[in-house]
C-alpha cells in the first residue's frame, strides 16, 4: 500500500520496522475446550483450509509446521486450566522469532485442552487479533474475509487542528521522560493468568445504562478501585505527576487488508482518585473518554505515535509504565468459537508479556460472559487478588454481580452460561 493511500503512513512505516523486533509484546486469545484434544495434524489442516481468508498469513502455507505448536502441562504440575495457561509462558522466547502461532495445550485435565492464537503486536492490535481468531476458530465456516471498516479518509484541516489541540497535553505527558518506578518482587515465576473474574455481560451493560456511560467506562471505574486496593508502589496516590490508566485508542483501518498493522494509539486517561463515590468517578471517566471518539483526536494520536519511529516506540513503552502503571483493553466477540464442531467453554484474552507493566488486565466479552483476566510474567504479588477486587468494585456499580467465590477474591467458576 503506497503512503498516499494510507491513513496513517507514519504508523505503517514504524510497524513495518518493528515486525521482527523481539521487544514488542505478543497478544492473543485462548479457547478453553472440553473433550479430548485433537491431533496437531488436525489443527494444522484446519488452519491450512482457512489461510486463504487471512491475508496477513497466506504466505505461511509452505511452513505451517513452524506456526502450529503442541505443548503439554509440565510433569509434576497441577492439572487444570491455570496449569495449561502457565505452560504458554515457556514459549515466550521462541515466539519472538515467529510473528504468529497457534498453540495446542494438553494436560488441562482429564477431559479438556487449550487452543491459543498468539500474534506479534506489530501484526495486530487487540481488536484485529480477535477478528482474526474468529476467522480461525468460528464454528460456522466463514465464506470470505470480512471487509475492513469504511475508510473515513483524512479528517478536514479544522478537525485535525482541533484533534491536535485536544491531544497535545496528553501526548506530551506520555512522551516526555519520566522517572522509572521500580518493579517490586514479583509473583512466582511461570504464571500466565494471575487471577480472573467471570461475570455476566448483562451486569456491565446494566451499570453502563444506569450511569449513562459505556461498558469501557464501567470497566475503568472498577479497575481504578482494584488498583487502589493493591497499590504497594503508591502510584495512585502521587500528586506531582500524571497518574492514570493507559487506554489503547483503535484507529480506523485503511486499504483492502483487514488486519494490516497495529492500528492503535495510546491515551493516558486521568483517573479522579480523590472522588470516593465510585459511581461519580465513573461519570467523570466517561466525560474524559468521550473526546477519544473524535476522528480528529484519533488522527492526531496516530500521527504522533507514527512519528516516533522504532527506537522512539521502544522508549515510549517504558515511559507509559512510568506514567500509567496499568494499561487495559476490551475485546468483543460476537462469533461462536470452537473447533471440530465443539463450542468453546470460555474465551480469555491474553497480554503475553514481557513488558514494563506489573500487570495488564484484558476484559473479553463473549456470548453472555465477561472475563476479566490479569495476565503477566513479572507481576506484583498483590496482582493475584486484583480480579476479586475488580469484581467487588463492579458489584458496587451493578449489585447483581456474583461475589468472588474464593477467599483470595478470585472467581473460579468454570461453568459456561446455558450449560
Amino acid at each position: 500500500m503506497a503512503d498516499d493511500e494510507a491513513l496513517y503512513p507514519a504508523v505503517d512505516r514504524t510497524i513495518g520496522a518493528m515486525t521482527g523486533d523481539a521487544h514488542y509484546l505478543h497478544i492473543g486469545a485462548a479457547l478453553e475446550m472440553d473433550g479430548p484434544a485433537p491431533a496437531r495434524e488436525e489443527v494444522r489442516e484446519h488452519l491450512r483450509a482457512r489461510l486463504p481468508l487471512l491475508p496477513p498469513l497466506t504466505g505461511c502455507e509452505d511452513h505451517l509446521d513452524v506456526h502450529v505448536r503442541e505443548l503439554a502441562v509440565p510433569d509434576g504440575a497441577a492439572s487444570g486450566w491455570p496449569a495449561a495457561y502457565d505452560a504458554l509462558v515457556n514459549e515466550v522466547a521462541p515466539c519472538a522469532r515467529r510473528p504468529w502461532g497457534v498453540w495446542l495445550v494438553t494436560g488441562a485435565g482429564p477431559d479438556g485442552h487449550l487452543l491459543c492464537y498468539r500474534g506479534h503486536h506489530a501484526l495486530h492490535d487487540g481488536t484485529s487479533a480477535l477478528r482474526l481468531a474468529r476467522l480461525l476458530f468460528a464454528l460456522r465456516e466463514p465464506g470470505a474475509a470480512p471487509l475492513p471498516a469504511r475508510d473515513p479518509g483524512r479528517p478536514p484541516a479544522a478537525s485535525r487542528a482541533a484533534g491536535y489541540a485536544r491531544s497535545l497535553g496528553a501526548s506530551a505527558r506520555l512522551l516526555r521522560p519520566a522517572p522509572r518506578r521500580p518493579l517490586l518482587p514479583g509473583a512466582p515465576a511461570g504464571r500466565r493468568v494471575l487471577s480472573r473474574a467471570v461475570v455476566p455481560v448483562a451486569a456491565l451493560r446494566a451499570a453502563a445504562r444506569a450511569l449513562d456511560c459505556s461498558v469501557l467506562d464501567v470497566h475503568l471505574g472498577a479497575l481504578s478501585a482494584a488498583a487502589e486496593a493493591a497499590d504497594p508502589t503508591g502510584w495512585t496516590a502521587e500528586r506531582r505527576r500524571p497518574r492514570g490508566i493507559g487506554v489503547p485508542v483503535a484507529l480506523e483501518p485503511a486499504g483492502p487488508t483487514p488486519y494490516r498493522g497495529n492500528r492503535f494509539a495510546l491515551a493516558l486517561l486521568d483517573i479522579p482518585w480523590r472522588e470516593r463515590d465510585l459511581a461519580e468517578r465513573v461519570r467523570i471517566i466517561a466525560r474524559r473518554t468521550g473526546p477519544l471518539r473524535d476522528p480528529g483526536v484519533r488522527w492526531a494520536l496516530g500521527h504522533a505515535l507514527g512519528r516516533l519511529g522504532p527506537a522512539g516506540t521502544r522508549a515510549f513503552s517504558a515511559r507509559v509504565f512510568a506514567r500509567c502503571g496499568v494499561q487495559t483493553t476490551i475485546l468483543h466477540s460476537a462469533a461462536d468459537l470452537g473447533f471440530a464442531g465443539r463450542r468453546a467453554r470460555r474465551l480469555t484474552g491474553l497480554n503475553c508479556l514481557p513488558a514494563d507493566f506489573p500487570y495488564q488486565p484484558v476484559l473479553t466479552l463473549w456470548r453472555d460472559e465477561a472475563v476479566c483476566a490479569f495476565t503477566a510474567d513479572a507481576a506484583l504479588p498483590a496482582a493475584r487478588q486484583l480480579a476479586g477486587a475488580w469484581q467487588r468494585a463492579l458489584g458496587r456499580l451493578a449489585p447483581d454481580v456474583p461475589a468472588p467465590d474464593r477467599e483470595d477474591g478470585t472467581c473460579t467458576s468454570t461453568t459456561a452460561p446455558g450449560r
